[in-house]
């Protein structure tokens, strides 16, 4: 009997073509996979504070330190009085300083030199929003108020962050799908799956979009950008 076999170089011949075509199609796959957009999705909301905080700065200087402690004491109730009128609560006013100094230079005008500093610490942001306006009122009762302009400025804080934080996330990430979507429509393909993706932190701008920082306005809006890579077949 008779057995045939067939050509070693039939067989190598056989494989070397399967072999082409497997790697033939991890080269094709790979491609495939190497074809992706990166887009970024922003969304926005107005956002009110919901916490706020002020300083108020006094100073007198005097050459009798008796005197220069009843003006200081004076003026520290004038601004307790003032507040309390305003609506604001003895719980969130307190003195943040009282300072009293030597004046040692003798070019000084005055011997002595007391700074107060009167704090509040409040939720009501629109009566302190309303009374930072009238802060002048306080002249007319005699305070001599002090302090530069960052001290002084009322602070607002929103610390509601964690509830709106899902939704924000929500719509950035379907904001970045759209641009995706738009983009493979414009390329005659199709959007795939995620490759990749980066969410950004939650940021805070003034609501009329000023270079100042936040924390100086009530009002603000808060952003996020995610950055996603989807496939593209």
């Amino acid at each position: 009997m008779k057995t045939n076999y067939m050509p070693a170089s039939i067989v190598l011949g056989i494989f070397f073509v399967i072999g082409m075509y497997i790697f033939g199609r991890h080269i094709l796959d790979a491609r495939k996979s190497a074809q992706y957009v990166s887009v970024k999705g922003l969304a926005e909301k107005e956002v009110k504070a919901d916490q706020g905080s002020w300083i108020i700065g006094a100073s007198h200087a005097n050459n009798n330190i008796d005197l220069l402690k009843d003006n200081i004491n004076d003026q520290l109730s004038k601004i307790r009085e003032w507040l309390a009128q305003k609506g604001f609560d003895d719980s969130e006013v307190k003195v943040a300083e009282l300072s009293m100094l030597e004046n040692i230079y003798g070019q000084a005008q005055a011997r002595y030199t007391a700074n107060l500093q009167v704090s509040v610490s409040t939720t009501k942001v629109d009566l302190l929003d309303r009374s930072s306006g009238e802060v002048n009122q306080l002249i007319d009762r005699g305070v001599s108020l002090s302090g530069d302009r960052w001290l002084t400025r009322p602070r607002y804080f929103f610390t509601a962050i964690n509830e709106i934080k899902p939704d924000l996330l929500a719509e950035a990430t379907k904001a970045a799908l759209r641009s995706a979507e738009e983009f493979a429509e414009n390329s005659g393909a199709e959007v795939g799956g995620i490759k990749r993706a980066s969410q950004g932190i939650i940021s805070l701008i003034p609501s009329n979009r000023v270079n100042e920082s936040e924390e100086f306005y009530r009002d603000k809006i808060a952003r996020v950008v995610t950055s996603i890579d989807y496939y593209i077949e």
